[in-house]
């Protein structure tokens, strides 16, 4: 598997991971009618829009032979915390999963980050999801919950932080 930066012409490949990723990750933790009415077209169209914002917006892909398998996606933190980057969205293939290749994505995202002289990170993830583990593994400390809504439903999100950037 490689790791490259992410192009306008895989905004679509994007949506595809994201919307699988969704609906095999959260099956049992977001709504079973929400998780099926996610739409390609529609995350595409967003995906697109984001891979345009330029450099304040950072993505890479996993994959080969222009087969997308995986993503990370981040920039400047969207909070008030006090922290200066932040992943947005890391997901992966089922298929994928497990294997390490989540980790790869993050250490890529985190030099980028590093580059533009960014000091510290945080992620957000839904508190019931089990893949939040990986951020305690890799050094994470959560600071924070907050309350969310997808669809018609009312979930909570964690927020874990890394105070120095890490370069794993």
């Amino acid at each position: 598997m490689n790791i490259r930066r992410a192009a306008a012409s895989d905004a679509v490949s994007i949506a595809e991971v994201q919307v699988k990723s969704w609906q095999s990750s959260y099956k049992g933790l977001v709504d079973e009618n929400y998780l099926q009415s996610m739409s390609i077209s529609e995350r595409a169209v967003r995906w697109k829009e984001w891979l345009a914002a330029g450099p304040s917006h950072i993505m890479y892909v996993l994959g080969e032979d222009n087969e997308v398998a995986g993503f990370v996606s981040g920039g400047n933190i969207r909070s008030a915390h006090p922290y200066d980057s932040e992943i947005y969205a890391i997901y992966l293939l089922k298929e994928v999963q497990r294997k390490g290749y989540g980790t790869l994505l993050m250490k890529k995202f985190a030099e980028a980050m590093h580059k533009q002289g960014k000091k510290s990170m945080i992620v957000w993830v839904l508190k019931d999801n089990p893949s939040k583990q990986a951020y305690l593994s890799l050094g994470a400390k959560k600071i924070d919950k907050e309350r969310i809504t997808i669809g018609k439903q009312e979930l909570f999100e964690e927020c874990y932080a890394w105070e120095n950037l890490p370069l794993f």
